[in-house]
């Protein structure tokens, strides 16, 4: 057998760190040679010091980097022309045998190139832009590229239950269900003194409530709903801080102001370690108006994290009870983001029983990667 050279194609550096880590590893580990194409420049919802230190990493692992010059979105139809050309040299350069494609953009165009050079391609969607309860015109203008594109797709993997039952649709030859990308489940904090202390750095009184968000600053992640709802239910000990950076910073701001929220609101930038804001917290508030799974939310729980998420998203698939958390029909709803605010802050919850982590740990997902590779890229 011919040495395998596998492309990890995504439109963002970030969705390299954050998703693909090890799926490189497993490649590496099955023999082949890995390649990665990105915007290391443009990185997404990391900085550009941590984009650089991530290109490094790979660079120490023998992974051979390309910045392609993708744009978030859609891009344009000049951007798009140009990352096709780009990634049809690396691959004709390189001999490339395969690619592992994500995000809408980077799963439509590595398809292109795929086709277009005649290589074998793996998709995974971190979450159609059509689901069930979404809107219609997102049916109707995505789901017809979709449908497409899948006759160019060797492997389709989805992420979320509901998303394997829609892909069932899609003609991609073969079509797999991973649960997420995977977690450390593993913990060795102590999680009394790790609480206390983060709190004390946060500037916490011991009787405030902490609600978290965590995620980039856009209109997806929906942080301007729960600053509705918190303002709404007009109690001064709820404090709300989100993690991230994004383009709707200027926005939060001037609602926060708006609302007269004052020091009741902050917003903590990017964090590499997010250990001690999960420890600190008391709820974790996630209505995103569409995801794939919800990476964050999982990484709360394995702290005990109480959290509350959207049910037309791939969340519902591990806050299966009200011991884990709740969750909201409609994201937007500010009276019903408000009303599960007050039901989890009058029940001071925290999750005891963590075993629905087991299904989304690394040892997992991993397994189920490494069998997909070996059969798409290997068999």
């Amino acid at each position: 057998m011919k040495k395998q050279r596998i492309l990890i194609l995504a439109t963002t550096a970030s969705m390299i760190k954050q998703f693909n880590m090890h799926n490189i590893d497993i490649l590496r580990s099955l023999g082949a040679e890995v390649y990665v194409g990105t915007n290391f420049y443009s990185p997404g919802t990391i900085t550009n010091d941590s984009s650089n230190k991530l290109r490094s990493e790979l660079q120490e692992k023998g992974v051979k980097c390309f910045q392609i010059d993708f744009k978030r979105e859609i891009g344009t139809h000049k951007s798009n022309k140009q990352a096709l050309k780009e990634i049809c040299n690396i691959i004709s350069s390189e001999k490339i045998t395969g690619i592992h494609a994500h995000s809408p953009l980077g799963g439509i165009i590595g398809r292109r190139a795929a086709h277009k050079k005649n290589i074998k391609i793996i998709y995974t969607a971190h979450g159609f832009q059509f689901f069930r309860g979404g809107p219609i015109k997102n049916w109707i203008i995505f789901f017809p590229v979709e449908w497409f594109y899948g006759r160019w797709t060797d492997a389709l993997i989805t992420i979320n239950k509901q998303d394997f039952k829609i892909s069932k649709k899609i003609p991609a030859k073969n079509k797999y269900y991973i649960p997420g990308i995977g977690i450390d489940i593993s913990q060795d904090v102590n999680y009394s003194e790790t609480r206390k202390k983060a709190r004390q750095k946060l500037g916490l009184n011991k009787d405030d409530y902490l609600i978290i968000s965590v995620g980039e600053l856009n209109k997806n992640k929906n942080h301007l709903t729960v600053l509705r709802a918190i303002s709404r239910l007009n109690n001064p000990k709820i404090k709300y801080m989100i993690a991230g950076i994004g383009p709707e910073r200027k926005e939060l701001l001037r609602l926060s102001e708006k609302l007269k929220l004052g020091k009741n609101f902050k917003l903590l930038g990017y964090l590499e370690n997010l250990q001690d804001l999960y420890c600190a917290a008391d709820l974790n508030v996630f209505i995103s108006k569409r995801e794939g799974l919800g990476l964050a939310g999982l990484d709360g729980i394995k702290y005990g994290l109480y959290i509350i998420g959207s049910k037309r998203t791939g969340m519902k698939d591990y806050i299966t009870s009200d011991k884990i958390g709740l969750l909201v029909d409609s994201p937007t709803n500010v009276d019903e983001v408000a009303s599960m605010i007050y039901k989890a802050l009058k029940g001071s919850r925290r999750i005891s029983d963590k075993s629905i982590l087991k299904k989304f740990s690394y040892t997992n997902v991993d397994k189920k990667m490494k069998f997909i590779y070996k059969k798409e890229f290997f068999s």
